[in-house]
């Protein structure tokens, strides 16, 4: 075994990598997020589907090798040889890799072997399936490497160009955590919003019809017993669907928000690509025939851009305002996405009831996850820093930065 390199841990600084470096890893990764929803519009449309060696999985599968060569080209250049390998020389932020790379490595063979056994197309189950929970993991991991890099660096405001490896990173990884439930996001299955799904289940017999002149002939709670009679409970089932996936899609995409304010100044401009990524990438579930609700996202992204230059400017910011903003994007949000529905989609289906409550609820959850990510406390936002760097010492003196 004397031709295996020794491993060690010098205890030397740690170095950082260069936001090229980065911007190649999330070019990479990127391509592999692509790819995994090009496999989503596949199972989503197609049928007879009996062969793991399809165009979406050679291409997922190439760009996660593409992905773990360029990670290995990356630790290398920061070793001083093949003979000692040093952890401590591993850039800050890429020991993510070491994590996903040997998961995605189980993963991928496992994920053929499991297809061989249990089918290749078998409706919604397959997403929970353990090699594919292993590949999203893995692969979620691997986006991340950019924004954990970038998280490690001393800069508290960075220019758009500088961000961009770090916003693309965050927004794939919300991509990646969305994925497992594509099925609940409604730029995808947002369709019990629109006036013909609502005039469609009109036609069933509802065991709990909707309307503010029904007469129920029985309670909510037995209606939900229905399942193999002819009376079935649609308007609750499809409604829930679609309130349950805006605010999951609120928790995941506005949460990660929070998380990139907490650590950096957003320059203008990161929220509308982080917005715009997902928005080029839902409507390809559907071969882009829900391609009219992605402006909703694109707009938010601008809307939240000029809301965070306005009430978040350079220099010390009062919590209450991140916590107004956090309330105020969801809204924008979703008050877009409805506009659009209705605008597009053939009306708005939803009575103000809903759709208003959803709003105010959204705002709501906004505030709330605003509490987690920034604790209630008196005083100014202040960034988080790394330890141990200028910006560090001054956080830790009490000084806003």
């Amino acid at each position: 075994m004397s031709w295996l390199p020794t491993l060690k841990v010098s205890g030397r600084p740690r170095p950082h990598s260069t936001v090229a470096e980065d911007g190649v890893m999330i070019a990479l990764a990127g391509f592999t997020l692509f790819a995994l929803f090009m496999d989503g519009w596949r199972h989503n449309n197609l049928t007879g589907i009996d062969s793991f060696w399809s165009a979406a999985h050679i291409l997922m599968y190439s760009g996660l090798t593409a992905t773990g060569v360029w990670i290995a080209v990356v630790l290398l250049r920061y070793q001083k040889g093949l003979d000692e390998l040093d952890w401590s020389a591993v850039p800050r932020g890429y020991g993510l890799a070491v994590i996903a790379l040997p998961l995605a490595a189980i993963a991928g063979p496992a994920d053929f072997i499991w297809h061989s056994a249990y089918g290749f197309e078998n409706q919604i189950d397959s997403a929970y399936s353990p090699p594919h929970q292993g590949l999203f993991v893995a692969g979620a991991l691997l986006a991340a490497v950019p924004a954990a890099a970038a998280w490690q660096r001393q800069s508290i405001t960075v220019s758009l160009r500088e961000y961009l490896p770090t916003v693309f990173a965050v927004s794939s990884v919300t991509a990646v955590m969305l994925f497992v439930t594509h099925q609940l996001v409604p730029f995808y299955a947002g369709v019990s919003t629109t006036s013909d799904f609502q005039n469609d289940i009109a036609r069933f017999n509802d065991a709990f019809a909707p309307g503010s002149k029904a007469h129920h002939a029985e309670g909510l709670a037995s209606a939900l017993t229905h399942y193999g009679d002819n009376a079935f409970p649609y308007y609750f089932y499809s409604t829930h669907h679609t309130v349950g996936g805006i605010l999951l899609f609120t928790t995941v995409l506005i949460g990660a928000v929070l998380v990139m304010r907490r650590r950096w100044r957003l320059p203008f401009g990161a929220l509308t690509v982080m917005f715009t990524w997902p928005a080029l990438l839902w409507p390809l579930l559907s071969k882009y025939e829900e391609w009219k609700l992605a402006p909703a996202l694109i707009l938010a992204g601008v809307v939240g851009d000029l809301l965070f230059a306005r009430f978040d400017p350079v220099g010390p910011t009062k919590v209450g305002r991140i916590r107004a903003l956090a309330a105020a994007l969801p809204i924008v949000l979703w008050g877009l996405f409805f506009l659009c529905v209705a605008l597009f989609e053939g009306g708005l289906g939803w009575h103000a009831t809903l759709w208003v409550g959803v709003l105010v609820t959204s705002g709501g959850l906004g505030y709330a996850l605003s509490l987690a990510v920034f604790p209630p406390f008196s005083g100014l936002v202040v960034e988080q820093v790394p330890p141990e760097t200028p910006a560090a010492v001054a956080h830790s003196e009490g000084v806003a930065v």
